[in-house]
């Protein structure tokens, strides 16, 4: 039996989460205390504009972006018209909105109600016909005019008695939304979920064995909880005290978050994956490295990828990836062990608590996935682009730099400037111009290094004869 464990570290700025298996993060949640949680939030917004080219409008939501909201043909709104949205993703590119839905949903631990809806459906996780069928029964009563349910997987052995509680507390939720809606004359939040602790208890609660909490209010709240079912009730909670000792030290969270910051991600076997990432697309290229344990190539080949599916499935989940996603396997030529990684990487798909779609495996060995996002992506929510790279992942060479230095003194020259000159710029740049030449031996050219200055940057400046010049500045040959 897995031991899955929910670690919650509350500080006064932040409340960080992360779920563990056997030992290993699979998913890393962070919220700011201050921050607006806006995947879940409702928002009473403005249509803006409405672009049919795209199949999308731009909502006004209260926020410094408009947010973007697919459009279906059905779509009975306006430009102008207020209407009721919910955050469903922040976007993975910086300059663009929430991502945002008409169609609202407002989760309890047991089921979803729908604003709009009809009728009641189940989880497409509850495989046992008669299951759903006694739950539908159940809760079609409960259904409020003008809304529907859907039925969670973890009410599958819930009493009838705490699924009419929670229908009716919903509900009331809803009733409370549209009457603050009702009242508002701008765009705004209309409705906040609960904490990030809160509601990991209610989508996770009942899987863990274990939960630990370093704030000693918190763990009341989560006994609470328990109480009303959303934690097993063999499922241990404990209070961490930090007087001596961080709970992030203990579970070795820092160290395996940046793990998986990192482009190559190495394997048990001695295999690695390694991760690339566009603004449409998320690849992953498997690569058997100092795996050779395997009696022939097919064996490591088979060895290497079923151990690698299963580290893309945490990763994803770890990274919160969404969009497209091509995984680069390995090439196998058994049939049969096409068909079992095939049959891993859906397994695994299946524990992952996000939409996961999981296509064929090409003869390529390249499989396509598609995920949908609720949170921010990982790296995107701890790591900022590189001042020097521009985000490119690549500079110029300080040889490179060096020769486009000299151009811009030479274009100096021509328009009539004359030297000597003072090329300031970083410390191998300097170290490059150093063996060349002027580009006029009657002009004299200097270098001088600045250990903070990136590459492509530098600054060229007329001298007089008699300055003094910087501390390291050499001159170029004439």
């Amino acid at each position: 039996m897995m031991n899955r464990e929910l670690v919650i570290e509350y500080t006064p700025d932040l409340i960080r989460a992360a779920l563990i298996e056997d030992g290993r993060i699979c998913e890393l949640h962070r919220e700011r205390i201050q921050a607006k949680k806006q995947t879940d939030s409702l928002f009473y917004g403005r249509v803006e504009s409405i672009r049919p080219s795209v199949g999308a409008a731009f909502v006004d939501i209260g926020e410094e972006r408009n947010a973007f909201l697919p459009i279906r043909e059905d779509a009975g709104f306006r430009c102008g018209d207020f209407i009721l949205v919910q955050g469903t993703a922040v976007q993975a590119v910086d300059t663009k909105g929430l991502r945002i839905s008409d169609r609202l949903n407002l989760a309890g631990k047991w089921l979803v109600l729908v604003p709009g809806g009809e009728g009641v459906h189940t989880s497409r996780k509850i495989r046992d016909p008669e299951l759903c069928e006694a739950l539908t029964k159940i809760v079609e009563p409960l259904c409020p005019r003008g809304c529907g349910f859907i039925v969670r997987t973890a009410s599958s052995d819930v009493t009838e008695n705490a699924l009419a509680d929670e229908a009716q507390a919903l509900e009331q939720l809803w009733l409370d939304i549209q009457s603050r809606a009702k009242g508002m004359t701008r765009p705004g939040l209309v409705y906040e979920p609960e904490d990030l602790g809160v509601r990991l208890i209610r989508d996770v609660g009942s899987t863990v064995t274990r939960v630990v909490v370093n704030d000693r209010e918190s763990v009341r709240r989560m006994e609470q909880l328990r109480d009303r079912g959303w934690i097993g009730a063999s499922a241990s909670i404990e209070y961490f005290d930090e007087a001596s000792l961080l709970m992030n030290d203990v579970f070795s969270l820092d160290a395996q978050v940046d793990k998986a910051l990192k482009r190559r991600v190495w394997l048990d076997c001695g295999g690695y994956l390694v991760f690339d990432a566009c603004e449409a697309l998320t690849v992953v290229d498997v690569n058997s490295g100092k795996m050779m344990l395997g009696r022939d190539t097919e064996d490591t080949a088979l060895r290497v990828n079923l151990e690698a599916a299963r580290e893309v499935a945490r990763q994803l989940r770890l990274r919160d990836i969404g969009g497209m996603i091509v995984v680069d396997y390995i090439d196998m030529k058994e049939e049969a062990h096409r068909d079992q990684l095939l049959r891993v990487i859906r397994e695994e798909a299946q524990r992952d608590r996000a939409q996961v779609h999981v296509g064929g495996l090409t003869r390529l060995g390249l499989v396509e996935m598609t995920r949908k996002r609720k949170g921010e992506q990982l790296d995107k929510a701890l790591q900022t682009t590189c001042r020097v790279c521009d985000g490119s992942g690549r500079m110029l060479s300080a040889e490179e730099a060096a020769f486009r230095a000299l151009r811009q003194v030479r274009r100096m020259l021509a328009s009539g400037q004359r030297g000597p000159f003072l090329i300031r710029c970083a410390a191998p740049v300097a170290a490059a111009l150093a063996g060349m030449h002027a580009p006029d031996e009657a002009h004299r050219v200097y270098a001088a290094p600045e250990s903070v200055k990136p590459y492509e940057r530098f600054e060229i400046n007329q001298i007089e004869d008699r300055t003094a010049l910087p501390k390291g500045a050499v001159q170029l040959k004439g």
